[in-house]
């Protein structure tokens, strides 16, 4: 049985890499979000984080992995603002489906032919579709139609069956860029936004913010209320009402301030 995404992570990030998953207290809140939308609970999830604390092995590789085991007919669609970068890390999911690990605790097993970089199918129908957020996304849909009684025609209980999974949909020195920023966002209506398979197929958005009107902060803008938001600054405030880093693993206090005084407005926007 599956016991959720962190302890998911952190079992097949040990199979795969030979060492421990570290995890911090970000990763428990992502994770609980993530786990919301496995349950039906969360349809538009944004996650904000700082490059470099583990959210692509979260969200994008671990996530789509867990929601092939629990549905091995999931259906997603991952898209990075780097099509290389979507390609890797769909080369990564689909390293996970094929490990020994996996394949000994779940039935998912890809189908024969379909094996690219880009887009791979599992024998139940499944699979993954992965390019650049600007790029071309054809004959593919995230996620299922909404299941029906064959015999009363009712609709059946709400199943996992994918989604649409965004990891950075704009690189860092673009995002001052309105020409680019705004494309990025138009794209997301005009395309992005219509590949669900159905209303309840959930889109989820994994980024560092970089600018006011960044992806997230469009979307928040104009749908502040559909959009569950998990917003996990790297310097947060402890019981004692004391500043404290959010994951001292990665960059303790003092680390964080270099950072800063290198570079205020990446440090306000990214971290």
């Amino acid at each position: 049985t599956l016991q959720g995404t962190l302890n998911f992570t952190r079992y097949f990030f040990k199979q795969q890499y030979k060492k421990k998953f570290i995890v911090g207290d970000h990763h428990k809140a992502a994770c609980d979000a993530l786990d919301s939308v496995l349950r039906g609970e969360t349809k538009r999830l944004i996650i904000n984080i700082a490059p470099r604390y583990g959210k692509t092995e979260l969200a994008v590789k671990n996530f789509i992995a867990e929601g092939l085991a629990l549905n091995p007919s999931a259906r997603f669609i991952h898209l990075s603002y780097s099509g290389t970068l979507a390609m890797d890390n769909s080369v990564a999911i689909k390293d996970i489906v094929n490990g020994e690990a996996y394949k000994g605790l779940f039935p998912v097993r890809i189908k024969y032919g379909s094996d690219t970089k880009n887009r791979w199918d599992t024998e139940q129908g499944g699979g993954v579709y992965a390019t650049s957020t600007l790029g071309q996304i054809t004959g593919f849909g995230a996620g299922e139609v909404d299941p029906t009684d064959e015999t009363t025609g009712e609709p059946l209980p709400y199943r996992f069956a994918g989604a649409i999974v965004i990891d950075d949909p704009i690189k860092p020195e673009d995002a001052l860029s309105d020409v680019v920023r705004e494309r990025v966002n138009r794209r997301f209506e005009t395309t992005i936004r219509n590949r669900v398979n159905s209303r309840n197929t959930p889109i989820i958005i994994i980024m560092q913010r970089l600018h006011e009107r960044d992806l997230c902060g469009y979307l928040q803008s104009i749908e502040p209320d559909d959009w569950k938001v998990v917003s996990l600054p790297c310097i947060t405030e402890g019981e004692d009402g004391n500043t404290k880093p959010l994951w001292p693993f990665k960059h303790t206090l003092k680390e964080l301030d270099n950072i800063r005084l290198a570079n205020s407005f990446v440090f306000e926007t990214q971290y």
